[in-house]
């Protein structure tokens, strides 16, 4: 990032600037040198074989759905959404920041036309700098380009997160429609059932009791109906602000197809050690703790004296007049403000303290979401499986309970009843176990840190200042 450009000083000015420059600069800077965090990670997540590094191909991982409804959600989320809008105001903002403290490293330097000793117009340049502190202000902006890289990962994260809230959103909406669906068919299925104990209960084959537990059934499916709509619109609604947008403005259409959305999870998951690499939450507090660090230089040179130059030169607008030249020098000492300057160095030792224990803490939670992930995903998967086999059992049953109740009569109606429910049951675990399978799957990609300009692309954004 280029710093403020200034209005060049006269020949002999600039000779004094590059002194008082150099001899500023001459000494190390002051507070320690930053060396990246180190923690032991283990070669494998537990219980888990070292796997391959996960391909870069998977950064798009959300169009393992293919599915473009969700892809155009996607697209419109990472483009309106107000948590990625905040992150990127605080980017613009770190930017800024960064901008300003190296202007005030360079010094100040301003030219403007006044009135010359004689009455004539004249050039006037006034120069300021202040020599002693420039080891203290280069590292407030190490610090400040610090905090500009840490703002860049929050923008990748507020995106990664994003599209794991979305893609979660949308499968839980899925499941929805599909549970409602299912729900639809079951009533459909009851009204069968109990149209056909009525036909038996007039031939005096089956008792009004079984007809009032047929009813019963009818009315549970009826029942069950409005809440799931309710939550149809409730998940729609919440698309539509991960969107940003009010729900009456999302123009997608989100009708239901006929099928929930299943996502395989990566076959690679690469080990701990990548997590630090990829993952944009650790490489923030990773910044974050540089920052940290920088801030001990800063409140160190604070300590030190001092020397603070100011000049002002008037030039004649045409020869003959009088050029006149003033310069002051003068050294500030803080001997009065050593004890709060100490106390400040000891702040931000602190601080410091606490931004590597934050860093500490994220890589730790990562590799927990990330182990948490994996088992997520081996139980949904043999649960969806299992689930489906026994819809399948259940619709055979069903169908073999009502040809033997009208038939040969071995069955009774409570049998059938019992199969009606059993199979309703079966469907709704179905159900709810395609969703899972889902969601686990999303949220191992996310705890892996897969989205896109992960790793070291972000870094490289955020160091550019882009947003």
């Amino acid at each position: 990032m280029r710093l403020q450009e200034f209005t060049r000083p006269p020949a002999r000015g600039r000779t004094l600037l590059a002194a008082l420059a150099a001899l500023a600069l001459a000494g190390c800077l002051p507070g320690p040198d930053y060396h990246a965090p180190e923690m032991a990670l283990p070669a494998r997540y537990a219980r888990l074989a070292p796997a391959p590094v996960v391909s870069p191909a998977l950064q798009t991982w959300w169009t393992g759905f293919h599915d473009p409804v969700l892809d155009r959600l996607i697209a419109q989320g990472l483009s309106g959404n107000v948590s990625i809008a905040i992150a990127e105001a605080r980017l613009r903002e770190a930017a800024a920041m960064a901008h300003r403290a190296g202007s005030m490293v360079s010094g100040s330097l301003t030219q403007s036309r006044t009135n010359g000793s004689f009455g004539s117009a004249g050039d006037q340049t006034t120069v300021g700098l202040t020599a002693g502190l420039m080891g203290a202000q280069q590292r407030g902006i190490e610090a400040a380009l610090d905090r500009l890289s840490a703002a860049g990962y929050g923008v990748q994260d507020a995106r990664l997160k994003l599209i794991g809230s979305l893609a979660q959103a949308y499968v839980t909406l899925r499941f929805y429609q599909a549970s409602l669906a299912e729900q639809q068919a079951s009533l459909v299925s009851r009204r069968e059932t109990l149209d056909r104990i009525r036909v038996l209960l007039q031939s005096g084959e089956v008792t009004r009791l079984d007809e009032l537990r047929a009813e019963a059934l009818v009315a549970d499916a009826q029942a069950a109906l409005p809440q799931t709509q309710a939550n149809v619109l409730r998940q729609v609604s919440q698309i539509a602000t991960l969107v940003g947008v009010p729900s009456a403005m999302l123009d997608t259409d989100l009708t239901y197809r006929g099928r929930q959305p299943r996502l395989a999870a990566p076959g690679g998951i690469g080990v701990p050690a990548d997590l630090v690499r990829r993952r944009p939450d650790i490489r923030a507090a990773e910044r974050a703790y540089a920052a940290a660090v920088a801030d001990i230089g800063s409140a160190i040179g604070a300590r030190y004296p001092s020397l603070s130059l100011t000049g002002q030169i008037v030039a004649p607008a045409t020869p003959g007049y009088l050029l006149t030249r003033t310069l002051t020098a003068g050294l500030v000492l803080p001997l009065f403000d050593q004890p709060g300057l100490a106390a400040a160095v000891n702040v931000a030792r602190a601080r410091a303290d606490q931004a590597y224990q934050t860093w500490r803490g994220t890589v730790l939670q990562a590799v927990e979401d990330v182990e948490t992930a994996l088992a997520q995903v081996a139980g949904a998967r043999a649960a969806a499986q299992a689930a489906d086999r026994a819809v399948k059992l259940d619709v055979e049953a069903l169908a073999l309970s009502r040809q033997l109740l009208t038939g040969t009569g071995s069955v009774t109606v409570l049998d059938v009843l019992d199969r009606e429910q059993a199979l309703t049951t079966a469907r709704a675990t179905a159900a709810s176990a395609r969703r899972d399978e889902a969601l686990s799957a999303i949220g191992l990609y996310v705890a892996l840190g897969l989205g896109p300009e992960a790793g070291a692309e972000a870094g490289a954004k955020a160091g550019s200042g882009q947003p």
